[in-house]
């Protein structure tokens, strides 16, 4: 692991077996306007057995990076690893295969600037999430390259937002705001920013949820539970290079995490999250739900 240096973001990045789609995402962070010096970049290895970590030697004389191995131990205790040795008074959450804008660590930074202290504690800033499905990503990454680095926004035209995403990211009244009692269900860690001070106050993410789901919406939960005020920023978007997942993957997963969830606050059934996530409940209906239990 290389030597932390002075800054004021952090961006955390998590990483298992997708070496093209961090390659794309680290030349998309060469790309930021954000001063350098004022931000780094730590991806956290997570047991990878693919060309992740030529991929990260690669970039290491390009970018402000550091980086950290991991043993496998799921997405949550990944970024936990991240965040810990964060130097920056700001936590910058995104994936491993969600390219950024040039923007993005700048308009992470300068929301939260707006938006102010948040009630003596912080705030959550939620980034702008789309998606882009290209058949046969591996042989297109030079494309990809291509519109990374093109001055206009080429990716937008490609994208979509995803169903989820959009159904929850409604609870933003003015497309920036929200007072609702679940606006823990925007808290998306694939595009998300908090102070670190918060983060620690909350101990971070569950290290129990190894699998895939929910435990961004767990950590939200108790976001919440401390009066956390949540903003959403468009201008810190990220393109996420959707990729194919077994038969069957997202329900296993998702029946397993809400398990898992509602163990923990047991005042949001199980139920209700499959509804939600899986069989098409409006955000709406889910809102009152909880909000009248």
């Amino acid at each position: 692991m290389s030597a932390p240096m002075e800054t004021d973001v952090s961006v955390v990045v998590p990483v298992r077996d997708q070496a093209t789609r961090l390659a794309m995402t680290l030349h998309a962070f060469t790309l930021q306007d954000a001063e350098p010096g004022g931000w780094e970049l730590i991806v956290v290895d997570d047991g990878s057995e693919d060309g992740a970590a030529d991929v990260l030697a690669g970039f290491a004389d390009r970018l402000p990076l550091r980086t950290v191995r991991t043993p496998r131990a799921g997405r949550a205790a990944a970024r936990n690893s991240g965040a810990r040795i964060a130097s920056g008074e700001l936590v910058v959450f995104c994936d491993a295969d969600r390219a950024p804008v040039p923007a993005f660590v700048r308009a992470h930074r300068e929301a939260h600037a707006r938006a102010g202290d948040g009630r003596g504690r912080g705030h959550v800033v939620v980034g702008d999430v789309r998606e882009v499905y290209l058949h046969d990503f591996e042989a297109r990454v030079e494309e990809v390259r291509q519109a990374l680095s093109a001055p206009d926004d080429r990716l937008a035209a490609r994208s979509r937002t995803p169903a989820f995403v959009r159904k929850v990211t409604a609870l933003f009244e003015d497309g920036e705001h929200t007072e609702s009692p679940v606006r823990w269900l925007t808290f998306l860690s694939g595009n998300v920013s908090l102070p670190k001070r918060l983060l620690e106050e909350t101990g971070g993410f569950d290290e129990a949820f190894t699998g895939w789901g929910l435990e961004h919406l767990e950590l939200g939960y108790r976001l919440v539970e401390l009066g956390t005020p949540f903003r959403r920023c468009e201008a810190a978007r990220n393109y996420h290079f959707a990729h194919r997942r077994p038969p069957g993957f997202y329900r296993r997963s998702l029946e397993e995490s809400t398990k898992l969830f509602a163990a923990r606050h047991p005042q949001v059934p199980a139920g209700l999250l499959l509804d939600l996530t899986l069989h098409g409940m409006p955000v709406t209906a889910f809102e009152k739900e909880v909000s009248g239990l």
